[in-house]
């Protein structure tokens, strides 16, 4: 990970930023409890100054910082086409959602929807542009969690921070995960191990399900402190309508358990919430022809309205408010102390999902304020988080900077520009900014010589520009970068880039390898974890900043079937030698080249869902395998979530070829509850190294009726009706009930009569 040895700015921000700490885990919890006991709890933070980041999210369009993932769209927009992968601009929403959703083309009365009621939806919209975070941010958003298909309802809403210095292209895993966190699919080692969000900071959880909570599927992987509900998987699951934070992660890597609004943090269950209300609304249908303005007023009940505040550093407080649109207001949840450091920038996101159980999630009037007034002129300096810039820094090193620069006073500025003491040619995307609005600006500085006699390197910048004629400067922003001191080395690795290889292609690779010491550098060698015979032109060097410095290596690699079905090659290489008798070494440097995958699968799943099925059916799958690429694969197999023990006709598929395979499943007394069974299937080859689409079906599972002694068992109060024949044989439970006995059987009981049967009318629902 990179590390910032000192970072100094205006409001007194200090220490090596971006080193991930995830040992606070549990810092929380006596505040916690604290606000749930009544008792002080640290004041929270208000909002101040102009707003950073406002979108209502009502009319046709949204800001453009603003990008959807997954079926996230506008309802106020025209009807639009189905969103295709990964990040999109916000568009319309398409025809035919599953559920009670707010009508399209609904302007000024839309919704950004994150996801419909339909099953196995996963959505998020990224704000990808950096907000300084030297001040604390105040984030207010009106959500709606309502309307779902299925008991229980689900997932849940996310709102999460990342590294403003990192790119913000992808939210984290869904499910439990809420599109923050990571996630090994049913804690299945077959599965890809999902990861979370890009240099996560902070992710709070609004759970209706609950399993956000928990640690199951390898949530807090590598955290030293775990989920009070541990790593098994519960059900139902344990932090029902519960809002949990999970702190700093990337990758795999953290995203420990912080906290929840919970009374129990022992290990051992239940786990109740300490909400004062719910965060799923009760809204559960709206009337076919229904106005954009008459669904509003429909789905008020259910918005619920949520602060989540991070206070000032140096020791800022993490505080998350909910007004339930109860008539009590605005009542704080939680609040503890927030992770350490604190970025200085941020960019942040909204995720949502639904899987076997299913709602309908919508965002709107999401408002982003600074907690603390910023000048009004702000600079924040950064060294972007992708790629890292490997330190120590190494002399010739270049590093690229980000420049945030934000308008925070009531005036335009103009002839905004910037400048730093050590980089030249900054550039901007504009030189006007109206008030709240921010922008990134770059510059790149390489490593000299005297950096590295130094051991550092700092650089300062300042923004300038003007307000009405008159001059606005922001206070300074500074980075110091460690670099290193005495012999070393440089590597420089390249490649044809321009191209897309193919299985069979030869890589031609180019080692640029110089000696940044003071010293002769000697027995210079190149090693690259895919290329095997890598010649250089010398392997003496003489020292840093003299003639000769520098040589050149080479080697070849022949892409190999197995990068064709990764879709890329990546190769790291490391060049050592000898300095003075010292042994040294340079960074990895590592480069990745597009594979052309020609190896592929498609996938066709079908069941028979002409009719309902009832507990204990069985039900047969089929599923028609195609190998669609232009190679044979072996080791054809299916898996589903549902089925096990699946057959095919055939393992191994010759290009065009298709196969059949079957299974059965067993309909359980679950499914009935939930009036539905969705599978999800996956077709794998080559060692799983090939993958088809998930295909999905669903059937209809309706309550089995009773019949004979099934009918015998007690009932309770609304389920209550006249009973017959053996149904008389045992007592119902309303408080005016007897058992009943011979010709008193089959008639209404009425009063107190002691020592007379009753029996108590009522209908069965």
């Amino acid at each position: 990970m990179t590390a910032k040895l000192r970072h100094t700015a205006y409001g007194g921000r200090g220490g090596a930023r971006r080193v991930r700490s995830w040992a606070v885990a549990g810092l929380g919890v006596l505040s916690v409890v604290a606000t749930a006991l009544g008792l002080p709890v640290t004041a929270q933070a208000q909002p101040a100054g102009v707003p950073l980041a406002n979108e209502t999210f009502t009319g046709a369009t949204a800001l453009p910082e603003f990008e959807g993932f997954g079926p996230a769209c506008l309802t106020g927009a025209p009807q639009g086409s189905a969103p295709g992968p990964g990040t999109h601009p916000l568009t319309g929403c398409p025809a035919g959602a599953t559920g009670p959703v707010p009508p399209n083309d609904a302007a000024p009365h839309g919704y950004l929807r994150l996801t419909s009621a339909a099953n196995d939806q996963s959505a998020a919209v990224l704000y990808n542009h950096a907000l300084p975070a030297n001040q604390g941010l105040v984030t207010t958003f009106d959500q709606w969690q309502y309307g779902g298909t299925t008991a229980p309802p689900a997932d849940g809403i996310s709102f999460f921070l990342i590294d403003g210095a990192s790119s913000l292209t992808a939210p984290g895993a869904f499910g439990g995960s809420l599109g923050y966190a990571q996630k090994l699919p049913d804690d299945n080692p077959a599965e890809p191990f999902l990861p979370g969000v890009n240099h996560g900071y902070l992710g709070v959880g609004l759970d209706v399900l609950g399993n956000y909570f928990g640690d199951w599927e390898h949530r807090g992987n590598g955290c030293p402190t775990r989920s009070p509900a541990g790593t098994a998987f519960r059900i139902p699951a344990p932090g029902e309508n519960m809002v949990t934070l999970r702190g700093p992660g990337d990758g795999t890597e953290g995203y420990c358990f912080l906290t929840a609004t919970t009374s129990n943090f022992s290990t051992s269950g239940p786990w109740p919430s300490t909400l004062p209300g719910l965060l799923h609304g009760p809204t559960t249908s709206l009337p076919a022809g229904v106005t954009p303005a008459e669904a509003e007023t429909l789905l008020e009940p259910s918005r619920r309205t949520v602060t989540v505040e991070v206070s000032p550093a140096p020791d800022p407080v993490i505080t998350v408010s909910i007004d339930f649109h109860d008539g009590n207001g605005t009542r704080q949840v939680l609040s503890t102390p927030a992770p350490q450091p604190v970025p200085s920038t941020y960019k942040f996101g909204f995720a949502a999902s639904t899987g076997a159980f299913t709602d309908v999630h919508l965002i709107r009037n999401v408002s982003v304020h600074p907690a603390a007034a910023l000048p009004q002129l702000n600079l924040v300096k950064q060294v972007p988080e992708n790629p890292p810039v490997p330190l120590p820094l190494t002399p010739g090193r270049q590093v690229p900077y980000q420049y945030v620069v934000t308008n925070s006073g009531n005036t335009t500025l103009t002839g905004v520009t910037v400048t730093d003491d050590h980089v030249t040619d900054i550039s901007c995307p504009k030189t006007t900014l109206a008030s709240g609005e921010s922008m990134t600006c770059t510059g790149t500085y390489t490593v000299t010589d005297a950096d590295g006699q130094a051991g550092s390197v700092t650089n300062t910048a300042v923004a300038r520009g003007s307000s009405d004629g008159t001059e606005v400067t922001s206070p300074p922003d500074d980075v110091t970068l460690p670099v290193q001191r005495g012999p070393g080395v440089r590597l420089v690795k390249s490649a044809d880039e321009t191209r897309e290889y193919r299985v069979g292609d030869q890589i031609t690779y180019t080692y640029t390898v110089t000696n940044t010491g003071p010293q002769e550098l000697t027995g210079l060698t190149v090693t690259d974890d895919h290329v095997n015979g890598i010649t250089c032109a010398s392997t003496t060097l003489a020292p840093s900043g003299e003639s000769g410095d520098s040589t050149t290596c080479t080697g070849t690699y022949t892409v190999t079937a197995a990068d064709g079905r990764a879709g890329s090659v990546t190769n790291t290489a490391i060049a050592r030698g000898e300095s003075d008798g010292t042994p040294v070494e340079s960074p990895p440097e590592r480069v990745t080249l597009a594979v052309a995958s020609e190896l592929s699968l498609g996938l066709e799943k079908s069941v028979d869902n002409s009719h309902p099925y009832q507990v204990g059916d069985q039900v047969t799958y089929t599923y028609r395998v195609t190998n669609t690429g232009n190679q044979q694969l072996t080791d054809i197999h299916i898996t589903d979530d549902h089925v096990t023990n699946i057959t095919c006709q055939t393992t191994t598929l010759a290009p065009g070829a298709t196969t059949t395979c079957t299974g059965t499943y067993t309909v359980t007394e679950a499914d009935a509850q939930r009036g539905s069974v969705t599978n999800i299937a996956v077709a794998t080859a080559d060692n799983s190294t090939v993958r088809s689409e998930p295909a999905r079906a669903t059937i209809q599972v309706q309550k089995k009726p009773c019949h004979g002694d099934e009918c015998n068992k007690p009932c309770h109060g609304k389920e209550c009706k006249p009973c017959h024949g053996k149904e008389c044989n045992k007592p119902c439970h309303g408080k005016d009930c007897k058992p009943c006995h011979g010709k008193h059987c089959g008639k209404p009981c009425h009063g107190k009569h002691p020592g007379k049967p009753k029996l108590r009318h009522a209908v069965r629902k």
